[in-house]
């Protein structure tokens, strides 16, 4: 009897092998590019959170210079201001030239910018826009008072997000202009 030995030639990958590799291959790419999006996403959110914090910021400053300016009169190194305008100063702050950003606002109380593109490049495409609201109120609500405490609400929309991102409040009190005139 004859017995015959087959020869078992092992020249490579047999089909199940390289199918069973290229799934594994897929999914590890498709894993990859999936983290790295998500990943990019979130430093893109983180980006544009630091950029819009600074951007009210500097508005935030801008308002402060324009008001740590305001009567002062140079020559007596001294703030020149009557009691009447500590009541109210709702003029007085949309009158300065750091609140009026467009002049074709139907209220100047509210006003609106899209930060550009040379502020940070997140901004880039006008898909950003700040508003800030004015609104004037009495000091623990008793109607008696005057209405002595600006409060500024900015607010910050893009794409589907529309949030209140912070409010200031601003008294002329704190700039000691009310309280030498008593």
């Amino acid at each position: 009897m004859k017995t015959i030995k087959f020869k078992k030639k092992i020249n490579g990958f047999g089909l199940v092998d390289s199918i069973l590799s290229l799934s594994l291959l897929a999914g590890i790419i498709t894993y990859g590019i999936y983290f790295s999006s998500l990943r990019l996403s979130t430093v893109h959110y983180s980006n544009l959170i630091r950029s819009i914090n600074k951007e009210i910021e500097r508005d935030i400053e801008r308002l402060k210079v324009d008001f740590w300016s305001l009567y002062y009169d140079k020559e007596n190194n001294n703030y020149d201001i009557s009691n009447d305008q500590c009541s109210d100063f709702t003029q007085i702050i949309t009158n300065l030239s750091s609140w009026r950003l467009n002049n074709n606002s139907e209220n100047i109380m509210i006003q609106s910018w899209f930060p550009g593109s040379d502020r940070s490049k997140v901004f880039s495409g006008n898909n950003v826009l700040i508003s800030r609201e004015l609104t004037m109120t009495e000091p623990t609500n008793d109607p008696a008072l005057d209405l002595s405490i600006a409060n500024i609400n900015y607010r910050v929309e893009w794409g589907e997000n529309n949030n209140h991102w912070v409010s200031i409040d601003l008294v002329p009190e704190a700039h000691g202009w009310c309280l030498k005139n008593i």
